[in-house]
């Protein structure tokens, strides 16, 4: 065999196994990359029924929850195309193209009172993961720019009044426990709060605020005055039982 033939044959095994080494590392490169995109739509999936499924019900309509519902079948699509043997995703996909067929989409959330910090905290995650949901559908080409920006604006608001709700229920709270101080605190933050907004459509909220605030620091003022007028009294008693007991004193030494 000659030297040439030889190292044609060397040649040739070396880009065979160049090649080899080539292919598996591409077949590797789209495997993890399937695998990200499905967990990355899963993900997506997942707020996205959630936020559909628990969102208050005084924060959702049917005209909302359609647009939910048609993202959840977009991303259930792209699932499928990336994951064709997910029968799970495929009866998830035919459930939602049966509702978006219906003239009246269903909702069935259950409004929740948000009477404490814990709920409304909870609240804003979903209204704010529903904002993410909502932008997200926009640049998925599910959802139109004038949409879009009617919904932020819409959600702008729901956020804003429950906290402005929130800073009145702890507000609220402190006085019935006799604690205007802790109330004149909180509408102080609502005034600051508003004050950062800095738009004209709040302007009676926040004229409203001030005037609760001033009406806690009277509270405050009073109960300080209270407490002072109680603390006399206290030294007062304690002065007088000084006073009796170095009587009694002199009395038992003059007695004696």
């Amino acid at each position: 065999m000659s030297p040439l033939l030889i190292g044609i044959l060397v040649a040739g095994g070396v880009l065979i196994l160049l090649s080899i080494g080539f292919i598996n590392h591409s077949l590797e490169q789209t495997k993890l990359e399937r695998a990200r995109l499905t967990a990355e739509l899963n993900a997506r999936l997942n707020i996205c029924q959630t936020t559909g499924s628990q969102l208050p019900g005084q924060f959702m309509s049917p005209e909302l929850k359609k647009i939910l519902i048609s993202y959840e079948a977009h991303l259930l699509g792209k699932l499928l195309r990336v994951d064709r043997k997910n029968q799970r995703a495929q009866q998830q996909l035919d459930a939602s193209r049966n509702l978006l067929a219906q003239t009246d989409i269903p909702v069935d959330n259950a409004p929740l009172k948000i009477d404490n910090p814990v709920a409304a905290k909870e609240v804003r995650s979903q209204l704010e993961n529903l904002q993410h949901l909502l932008t997200q559908a926009h640049h998925d080409g599910v959802l139109d720019k004038a949409s879009l920006q009617q919904w932020s604006v819409q959600i702008r608001q729901q956020l804003i009044a429950l906290a402005l709700d929130m800073f009145q229920i702890i507000a609220e709270q402190a006085m019935r426990e006799n604690k205007p101080r802790v109330a004149k605190l909180q509408y102080e933050r609502a005034i600051t709060y508003l004050n950062n907004l800095k738009s004209p459509a709040y302007t009676q909220e926040l004229e409203r605020y001030k005037h609760l605030m001033k009406m806690a620091e009277i509270a405050t003022i009073r109960a300080e005055q209270a407490n002072t007028g109680d603390s006399s009294e206290l030294t007062a008693g304690l002065q007088e039982l000084e006073q009796s007991d170095a009587s009694w004193k002199k009395k038992a030494v003059y007695d004696d």
